[in-house]
């Protein structure tokens, strides 16, 4: 079995970092790894391609986000 899994980071507008942070710990397959001065870190998990893809779009379509990165993609073989 297949398991993408991707690494981001989601830049907030300016004072809008809480209300981010609170919108994606909601997110299923969402997990935020860190918060720095250039956004915050997380790493996204879903049972397809299609699905990571949906979840990134919506991170992306949010008023309070200025900027979506996709660090990393990568499709990890699990048993």
């Amino acid at each position: 079995m297949n398991l993408p899994i991707a690494g981001a980071v989601v830049v907030p507008m300016p004072r809008e970092e809480k209300k981010v942070k609170s919108l994606l710990k909601k997110l299923k397959g969402v997990e935020i790894k860190g918060v720095g001065s250039k956004g915050i870190a997380i790493v996204l998990e879903a049972k397809t391609t299609e699905d990571l893809e949906s979840i990134s779009k919506k991170i992306e379509k949010w008023n309070c986000v200025i900027d979506f990165q996709l660090v990393y993609f990568n499709v990890e073989d699990i048993k």
